[in-house]
């Protein structure tokens, strides 16, 4: 077990390993056989229909099947159990269902459309489900974005906005419209969480220029610029987001959830830069500062109270990542070196990665959930501090693959599977993390973290 003692704060050189030329386009076959899986939960759960609602912000089950998702309203995917699909959008959305990766028939759903927009063809929700053919003796499946049931709850509650689900209800009946989110993101058993080669291509694209944008701001970060100055040097354009992009300093850390302003970083400031994008979220966070003589004094045992003890057990979480490890061993391991009590960690240490930055987690405690190759995670141990402390983090996301997904996805994408390695020789050589042979990083930042963020020579490793 790697602990704070062996950890070791040395010269590393920046590593580039570039960004894809191409974004990989997911064949239609695999579209084929997501829908394949699809109807199979269908049969097994006794569905009749399956209604897949969406928005700008949880759209990640529907793009799964549709290849796209809703801009500015919401959407919703009607699956018969014959295969059959309808595809309700608004004003704005429905010329997408042309670009729909599975045959979906569109209808014009002007509820689902923005305020005073023409609804001269509103129809009602309950109008159109019984005309798609929904009917008293039908049983439904209501997916959203929340894992509700089984967690907890019961499988009549559900996130889908109340206008859709009366709507069906009345039609159906209460307890014959139930939630089946769990049947796409449960992170046991939901059709979403393994990923064969295409999809780990797909991610790595986004994981890559995540890592790459988070990478440019923080080389270009400097003191006297303010924090939308510093995200202008992100290279990732106008790539779609899985999470706000984040660039703080000093006290507006304690905000979180919050986008760029104009206050000035400052030497000594706390500092976080995080970028996310569909396939993985890159997120570092530290001190505006070149070592520990530019903080004040009772902060300057940082690196040995916070960061090594931090980093010992990221360098662990990453060594134990591997094909049928106990997820609620894995847990067991990060509450062992790294304690909740002491460090205020209180989310999952880690969960799954997919369209969506957070898809669901199988790491928690006592959890029997075993990782399986295919799945996508990201490291994401968050652990709280004293304000006179910057809370370290160093985020990235991996894939595991077994020995036959890592051949298909070296043939298939031979320029993703070069990047892979070439983050796996850094992490495994000059990191000294060592990784099992099924763990990909997708991220270029993978295991790299320089707590004084100014410091661009100086970076932890596993030392003896």
């Amino acid at each position: 077990m790697i602990t704070a003692n062996n950890i070791q704060y040395t010269r590393v050189e920046e590593p580039f390993w570039g960004v894809p030329k191409e974004m990989p386009r997911i064949p239609d076959q695999v579209y084929r056989r997501r829908l394949e899986k699809a109807l199979e939960k269908m049969e097994a759960g006794g569905l009749d229909f399956l209604l897949v609602y969406a928005d700008r912000e949880h759209y990640g089950n529907f793009d799964y099947l549709t290849g796209y998702g809703p801009r500015f309203e919401e959407a919703l995917l009607v699956i018969g159990k014959g295969g059959r699909s309808y595809t309700l959008l608004g004003n704005e959305c429905l010329g997408l269902c042309r670009f729909s990766r599975i045959p979906s028939e569109a209808i014009l759903c002007q509820s689902f459309s923005l305020p005073n927009q023409p609804i001269g063809q509103h129809k009602d929700l309950e109008q159109v489900f019984r005309g798609i053919g929904i009917s008293q003796e039908h049983r439904v499946g209501l997916v959203g974005w929340k894992l509700i049931y089984p967690v907890y709850g019961s499988a009549f509650d559900t996130e889908v906005p109340s206008f859709i689900a009366e709507s069906v209800r009345a039609i159906v009946g209460k307890e014959q419209a139930v939630n089946a989110t769990d049947a796409f993101i449960h992170p046991e058993y939901g059709i979403r969480v393994v990923n064969d080669a295409h999809e780990i291509a797909y991610f790595e694209y986004g994981a890559a220029y995540a890592s790459d944008a988070a990478q440019q701001m923080l080389l270009h970060a400097r003191t006297g610029l303010n924090e939308v100055e510093i995200s202008q040097f992100g290279t990732h354009g106008f790539l779609p987001t899985s999470t706000f992009p984040k660039v703080l300093a000093g006290d507006r850390i304690d905000l979180g959830m919050a986008s760029p302003t104009t206050n000035e970083v400052k030497l000594g400031d706390r500092f976080q830069v995080s970028v996310g994008l569909i396939g993985g979220l890159t997120n570092r966070r530290g001190f505006a500062a070149y070592s520990e003589q530019d903080l004040p004094e009772e902060s300057r045992d940082f690196l040995n109270e916070m960061v090594k003890p931090y980093f010992a057990v990221v360098a662990n979480w990453y060594e134990m990542i591997g094909i049928g490890v106990s997820c609620g061993d894995l847990y067991e391991m990060v509450e062992t070196v790294f304690p909740k009590e002491k460090y205020g960690w209180f989310l999952n240490p880690g969960h799954l990665i997919a369209t969506e930055e957070w898809l669901s987690s199988p790491i928690s405690e006592g959890s029997k959930i075993t990782l399986k190759s295919g799945m996508c995670l990201q490291m994401d141990i968050i652990p709280s501090a004293p304000p006179h402390y910057a809370a370290p983090n160093c985020e990235d996301g991996l894939a595991i693959a077994d020995e036959s997904l890592r051949r298909e996805l070296r043939e298939e994408y031979p320029d993703v599977y070069q990047r892979i390695e070439n983050r796996r020789n850094f992490m495994i050589h000059v990191l000294n993390i060592k990784l099992k042979p099924e763990v990909l990083p997708l991220s270029n930042l993978a295991g790299l973290y320089r707590p004084f963020m100014l410091n661009r020579d100086m970076a932890l490793v596993v030392g003896a």
